[in-house]
């Protein structure tokens, strides 16, 4: 071993120059980590302000699915502590209340293939908060340069009040409706006794008053039956009643039920392409002539005196579709996202529930189908639907 003062001095030099360097590049990195921390601070504080002031309750997750950092809202809603929660794996919350099968196979599962996922509604009983309905929202956020890990926002929303005004609200509403229908058949059916002279002989003026009135009576009466049927389609969600179903064969039906309006008004209806061979699917049969009348019903309350409405059916591997073109009056292009609610309408004045195309999509995406609406390419509007082969 050669002793420091058997070196020469151009050796000692050497040896403190690199002494020296590697001193420079300690305090190099000295400051770079300490900029890096400064960093990470933050940009963590930048979340945690942001995170803090969103009103609904959210968990802020490291890759490892464990707790970085939570916002008050989430504290007050499911009673939990910031000592109880920040560096726990997320479905330890609780004493493990939180390890529920929906929540882990958005986490696990859904969330690394799509990157985030919305408005996913689980359900579970909090033995400390009761039960709850959730509207989960997610997303994955990957850190760039120093930083450099992957976060997971999740947001919990607590929709279990609303969902609950909601349900005794069309509980209500349906119960009123058919106190309504029954209070409505009734006056109907003294009415058609006045009407017929079964009460006494009426004057010319009182028999078109009273006439008028029993029109008004039936309006009435099919308003309430599409309320009492939406009502029915949404309450425990709509299933269908499958049954071999021959689709050409109730557009047929449809179009000569609606023969007598549309000869009214001289409007054409005609099936294309004729003769194509369209083949059975399961369906509710009862339902889809539900929806092919009203949309029906809809192309010729909308198409003026002489116009066309053509019905198509295509065979498309997989599925059915129908389409329904008009050369009526068309949809404003910004109402077209909004003709599908319910009491939606697209002219305020006209008569009608609103329901009916409501009633049309429940029925439809309960089969596992779409339905939509656009204008036509030159005039007029097209309403289609799918309808899978099951």
């Amino acid at each position: 071993m050669i002793r420091d003062q058997d070196k020469t001095q151009e050796e000692l030099i050497n040896e403190l120059s690199e002494l020296r360097t590697q001193i420079k590049n300690l305090e190099a990195s000295k400051i770079v980590f300490k900029r890096a921390e400064a960093e990470i601070q933050q940009a963590r504080s930048y979340a945690e302000n942001i995170v803090e002031t969103v009103r609904e309750p959210i968990l802020v997750l490291d890759g490892d699915l464990k707790i970085i950092s939570a916002n008050r809202s989430f504290y007050q809603t499911f009673k939990e502590t910031p000592s109880e929660t920040l560096g726990k794996l997320v479905y330890d919350l609780g004493n493990r209340q939180w390890d529920i099968p929906k929540l882990r196979m958005l986490l696990e599962e859904i969330l690394p293939k799509r990157t985030h996922f919305s408005n996913f509604e689980v359900e579970h009983d909090f033995p400390t908060v009761g039960h709850k309905i959730m509207r989960l929202n997610a997303r994955q956020i990957r850190q760039k340069g120093i930083i450099g890990r992957k976060m997971i926002l999740l947001a919990a929303e607590d929709i279990t009040r609303f969902k609950r005004l909601g349900r005794e609200r069309k509980d209500f509403l349906s119960m009123f409706a058919h106190d309504m229908k029954n209070a409505v058949l009734i006056s109907q059916g003294f009415l058609s006794r006045l009407i017929s002279g079964k009460a006494g002989v009426l004057a010319k003026k009182q028999q078109t008053y009273l006439e008028t009135i029993q029109d008004e009576l039936k309006r009435l009466s099919l308003l309430v039956g599409d309320f009492l049927e939406f009502a029915r389609l949404e309450a425990k969600g709509y299933k269908p009643l499958l049954v071999p179903c021959n689709i050409p064969a109730e557009i047929q039906k449809t179009i000569e039920a609606v023969a007598l309006e549309s000869q009214k008004k001289r409007i054409t209806i005609a099936i294309e392409p004729q003769g194509t061979m369209i083949p059975m699917i399961n369906g509710d049969v009862v339902k889809i002539s539900r929806v092919l009348r009203n949309l029906l019903d809809n192309a010729i309350k909308y198409t003026g005196e002489g116009g066309a409405i053509t019905v198509k059916a295509v065979d498309r591997g997989n599925e059915i579709l129908v389409t329904f073109v008009d050369t009526g009056i068309g949809i404003p292009e910004e109402r077209i996202p909004y003709i599908f609610d319910a009491f939606y309408k697209v002219i305020r004045d006209s008569k009608g529930s609103g329901l009916g195309l409501a009633i049309a999509k429940t029925i439809i995406e309960g089969h596992g189908g779409r339905i939509w609406a656009e204008n036509g390419p030159a005039k007029g509007s097209v309403f289609s639907f799918t309808l899978p082969k099951q």
